[in-house]
Order: C-alpha cells, then sequence, then structure tokens
C-alpha cells in the first residue's frame, strides 16, 4: 500500500513565528554548535519560503489590479 503523501498549506504567519523562536534559540546561551546550525538552516529555509510565497501574492496583487483596470 502506497503511502499518502499530506499536503500543507504554508502559512507565512506561522514560517516567521518559528524564525521568531528560531533566533530566540540561537541567541540562547549553551545551544551546541550542531543543533545552531540545525536551526539555522531550518531559518534560511522557511526565509526562502517566505519570500517566494511573498513574491507569489504580489504577483497575483498585480493581476488583480491589471484585471480591475480593465
Amino acid at each position: 500500500m502506497a503511502k499518502e503523501k499530506k499536503t500543507e498549506e504554508f502559512s507565512i504567519e506561522d514560517a516567521m513565528k518559528r524564525i521568531e523562536e528560531i533566533n530566540g534559540l540561537l541567541s540562547k546561551e549553551g545551544t551546541s554548535l550542531k543543533d545552531s546550525l540545525a536551526l539555522y538552516e531550518e531559518g534560511v529555509l522557511l526565509s526562502e519560503k517566505c519570500r517566494k510565497s511573498s513574491e507569489c501574492i504580489e504577483t497575483q496583487i498585480k493581476i488583480i489590479g491589471e484585471t480591475d483596470e480593465n
């Protein structure tokens, strides 16, 4: 039986909350280098997803604006 993949919808708000958590953990004294690297990588990936999602939203707004003008 094949496993079904659940598609999770990306939320910029949730991603930003997680980035804030990551920032706090990275600022915390005693975080190991290994954990810091993993947190940093997660933060970079989330930031990139936020950037791409924002660009898509911006494009949609421009398209809607152009449609309203016609």
